[in-house]
């Protein structure tokens, strides 16, 4: 057996739910296509939005990660959007990241053609040094999470309710890591992604207290 044998097996599974989405959800995926080398790169992020639904989180533009024309930032675009949308560099934290991206690699590496005989012709799978910088740059970038012995106000209202309303999709991220300027349009996206992925979205006075005790610590 090959390393990759759960893999495929799990792979396989995941075609055949995909298979059934054809007749209840509307999707155009064909299992002729899947098997005979015709879906592309389209068709899987198209097939995984249908299958993962608002578990996916939005993606942001190339030209939004922080130094867009790094060897890092531009590998991040190559490989890791080829079956979702761009993630942010800040999605995971500096320990998470090594792992998420191991995980990607081993779907990468069984979709790539060498192990599933081209089924997945345009996805492509980083080398061993591609992947180095590739985790340097997400750990660079990553989501910093609070340290909690640095802010004794968590326990206000105005913390508690950063710390309800911040922790739903990511680990609750340090006042520091973005300045007093950058925090507004950090929040705003941050809503808009709660309201796509199915969240429950704060009203404008809530949001107001969240910005306030960020900007309260701002670096």
């Amino acid at each position: 057996m090959t390393p990759y044998r759960n893999l495929i097996i799990g792979f396989a599974l995941l075609l055949t739910g995909a298979v059934g989405l054809t007749t209840t959800g509307g999707s155009c995926y064909s299992m002729g296509n899947m098997m005979g080398g015709g879906m592309n790169q389209g068709d899987m992020k198209g097939m995984m939005k249908d299958m993962m639904g608002a578990q996916l989180p939005p993606g942001i533009e190339p030209t939004e990660l922080p130094e867009a024309q790094s060897n890092g930032a531009k590998l991040l675009v190559q490989y890791c959007s080829q079956c979702h949308d761009l993630p942010s560099p800040g999605m995971h934290s500096a320990q998470a990241w090594p792992s998420v991206v191991e995980r990607m690699n081993q779907r990468m590496q069984m979709m790539s053609g060498r192990n599933m005989m081209g089924m997945m012709h345009d996805i492509k799978a980083p080398e061993d040094r591609e992947l180095e910088v590739l985790i340097a740059y997400l750990e660079k970038y990553a989501q910093k999470p609070i340290d909690r012995s640095q802010y004794e106000d968590l326990n206000s209202t105005a913390g508690k309710t950063f710390s309800t309303i911040c922790s739903q999709c990511h680990a609750l991220p340090d006042p520091k890591q973005h300045t007093d300027d950058e925090w507004p349009a950090v929040v705003q996206r941050m809503v808009q992604n709660m309201k796509l992925m199915g969240k429950s979205v704060p009203d404008e006075e809530t949001v107001e207290t969240v910005l306030g005790f960020l900007q309260k610590h701002t670096r």
